[in-house]
C-alpha cells in the first residue's frame, strides 16, 4: 500500500528536480562561515509552524545543535547547551568562534571515511579489491596469515569482512554481515600508508573545497576503555558536517569542482553493497530497503518510515545524524546527547510535515 506521505515525497521530487535541471545555479557553497547563506522557511515553501514544532521536539531530546540546508542555504540552524551524561561530556572538544560545541560525530566519520576513500581510488592509490594485507602487512587482525589475506577493502566498507569485534576470523568474507568498527577503522590507516599522509593532513588536502575549519581527527578520550573502539574520532561543528552531506547530494562536486571524480563510485557508495543488509552501502546507512540489519538484529522495515525512500544517512553513537535527500537538495544535521527511542522516525515526522504542508 502505498500512502499520502509517500505520494507527496515523490511529487515535491519531481518538481525539485525540474527545478535542478533547468537552473544549475540554484545551488550555494560556502567559502566560509562567515558567508553562508541563508533562506527562509517561506522561500523554501515550508511549514513555519511545523518546523518549530519539530525544533521544539529536538530541543527536548538534548540536542545541542539542529542544522538544515536547502539548496546549501541554511533554513534552520539551532543550538543549545546541553549539560549532558559523562558520555557527551568527553565527547566535546571545545568550541568553535561562535561558541558552538564542537563533538566527535562517532559513527557518522565512517561516511566522511568512505568519501576519502573515494578520493583514494581517483589517486590510483588504492582499489577496492586490494587485500588489506597488502598495506598493513601480515598481523593487522587477529587471524592467521591465510584468512587475513582474504579480506579486502571492499570487505571492509560494505561490514562483511568476516571478522568479529577482536578481528579474530569468523566466517569467510561475504557470508556474514556485521556492524565492525574495529575493522572498518583500518580503512584510514590503509589511507595514511598509501598517500603517506596522516588522517588529519589528507583530510584537510584532499577535501580542502569544503573549507571545513571547524573539523580534525584526535585521539578520543575513552579510546583505551574499550579496545573494540576506533582510536580517533573526527571532531565537526555541525556546519563542517553539513558541508559533507552537500558534498554527497551534489555528487561529489563543489562549487564546479569535482572533489570525488569516481562517479561510480559515488553511486554504488549509496547503494546495497551486498544482500545481506540491503539497507548498507559503502560506510552509509540507505532508507528504503525491504528490511534492515541493525543494533544487532533484523527488521522487516525500512531505516525510517517516516522520511524519503531516498534518504540515506551517516548514523553515530548519542544520535549523532547527517540525512542526505538528494532530489530534495536537503541535508539535516544533529548533534548533541542520547535522544528517547524512536527518535528519529519522530524526527522526521516532523519535518515532513514542515516539508509537504
Amino acid at each position: 500500500m502505498i500512502s499520502l506521505a509517500s505520494i507527496n515525497w515523490c511529487v515535491v521530487a519531481q518538481e525539485l528536480n525540474k527545478e535542478v535541471q533547468t537552473d544549475g545555479s540554484n545551488l550555494f557553497f560556502p567559502k566560509s562561515d562567515l558567508d553562508w547563506k541563508r533562506s527562509t522557511p517561506a522561500e523554501a515553501k515550508w511549514d513555519e509552524v511545523a518546523l518549530k514544532n519539530m525544533l521544539r521536539y529536538a530541543g527536548e531530546q538534548k540536542s545541542s545543535a539542529f542544522v538544515v540546508l536547502w539548496r546549501g542555504r541554511i533554513v534552520v540552524e539551532q543550538y543549545w547547551d546541553v549539560a549532558g551524561s559523562r558520555r557527551y561530556q568527553s565527547m566535546v572538544y571545545g568550541k568553535d568562534d561562535q561558541g558552538h560545541a564542537l563533538e566527535d560525530v562517532a559513527s557518522v566519520q565512517k561516511s566522511l571515511a568512505a568519501i576519502l576513500l573515494g578520493i583514494g581510488l581517483d589517486k590510483n592509490l588504492v582499489k577496492l579489491d586490494d587485500p588489506v594485507t597488502r598495506y598493513l602487512g601480515e598481523g593487522w587482525s587477529n587471524a592467521s596469515a591465510a584468512k587475513e589475506s582474504g579480506v579486502t577493502l571492499k570487505h571492509l566498507i560494505s561490514m562483511s569482512s568476516g571478522l568479529n569485534d577482536q578481528l579474530k576470523f569468523q566466517s569467510k568474507p561475504e557470508l556474514r554481515w556485521k556492524y565492525n568498527t574495529n575493522a572498518y577503522s583500518r580503512i584510514m590507516n590503509v589511507l595514511e600508508v598509501a598517500s603517506g599522509l596522516d588522517r588529519n593532513s589528507l583530510t584537510e588536502e584532499w577535501l580542502s573545497p569544503l573549507q571545513m575549519e571547524n573539523s580534525t581527527w584526535k585521539v578520543r578520550r575513552f579510546a583505551k576503555a574499550d579496545p573494540k573502539t576506533n582510536r580517533y574520532g573526527w571532531v565537526a561543528s555541525a556546519r563542517d558536517l553539513a558541508r559533507l552531506g552537500l558534498l554527497v547530494s551534489t555528487n561529489g562536486d563543489w562549487a564546479g569542482r569535482t572533489v570525488v571524480q569516481n562517479k561510480q563510485y559515488m553511486q554504488e557508495m549509496l547503494q546495497s553493497s551486498q544482500q545481506l543488509n540491503p539497507a548498507y552501502g559503502y560506510l552509509w546507512w540507505l532508507n528504503g530497503r525491504t528490511h534492515i540489519f541493525r543494533a544487532g538484529r533484523l527488521r522487516e522495515s525500512p531505516l525510517n518510515s517516516n522520511a524519503p525512500d531516498e534518504m540515506v544517512a551517516g548514523l553515530g553513537a548519542l544520535g549523532r545524524k547527517l540525512y542526505v535527500v538528494p532530489s530534495l537538495q536537503l541535508v539535516v544535521v544533529r548533534m548533541g546527547d542520547q535522544p528517547e527511542a524512536g527518535f528519529d522516525n519522530r524526527l522526521w515526522g516532523y519535518l515532513s510535515k514542515a516539508l509537504n504542508r
